[in-house]
């Protein structure tokens, strides 16, 4: 190729790169559309006082959430699995867990786990495809329980909890799932 040709082809390339990375950023950044006030941009803990913590249980979507394919599926998902642990219903739990966590859990353990927690401020910042049947979902909550229920390595009646939680397809419906994802969860004291 001679030298003539080469300047012009290599501005071609520039411009159609810059134009692809505009069409990119515009697209990424574009606000996700309301659907029925289920997203929104999360606003933390900071918002809610600690008299009325844990806050509202209502399952809030990030926008970058809301546009997974699956997003709103989990949104779906997570609420039924927090309405379950706010009114204390381990058969409704169990039908939004994967049946080997179902096992793992038995009904009486639950019950006394979960006995006085109360969930909310739920803000789900990110799904991810593992797999085809498989999600990783990036959240954040805040538990309220007596200090008798809290866990052994934080001892508060507060608690605001960064997770990653790992949802598997069993059956046809997505349902929480055990897995690594799990293992670093991180909370602090509200």
């Amino acid at each position: 190729m001679s030298s003539r040709l080469l300047l012009p082809l290599v501005l071609v390339l520039v411009a159609v790169t810059a134009a692809t990375g505009l069409v990119a950023r515009d697209a990424y950044q574009r606000p996700a559309v309301a659907a029925g006030g289920r997203i929104a941009v999360p606003s933390g803990t900071s918002a809610v006082p600690r008299s009325a913590q844990p806050g509202s249980a209502a399952v809030q979507l990030s926008p970058d959430a809301a546009r997974h394919p699956d997003g709103e599926r989990v949104r779906d998902l997570l609420q039924r699995y927090f309405d379950a642990i706010n009114d204390h219903e381990y058969e409704r739990w169990a039908r939004t867990v994967t049946t080997q966590r179902v096992t793992r859990t038995p009904r009486d353990r639950w019950l006394a786990d979960y006995r006085s927690t109360h969930d909310g401020t739920i803000a789900v910042h990110r799904v991810e495809t593992v797999s085809p049947t498989r999600l990783r979902v990036l959240m954040t909550f805040v538990s309220t329980q007596d200090l008798a229920n809290a866990p052994a390595e934080l001892q508060a009646d507060c608690i605001r909890w960064r997770v990653v939680y790992p949802v598997q397809e069993e059956s046809g419906s997505l349902r929480v799932d055990f897995g690594t994802e799990g293992a670093g969860s991180q909370f602090t004291a509200c």
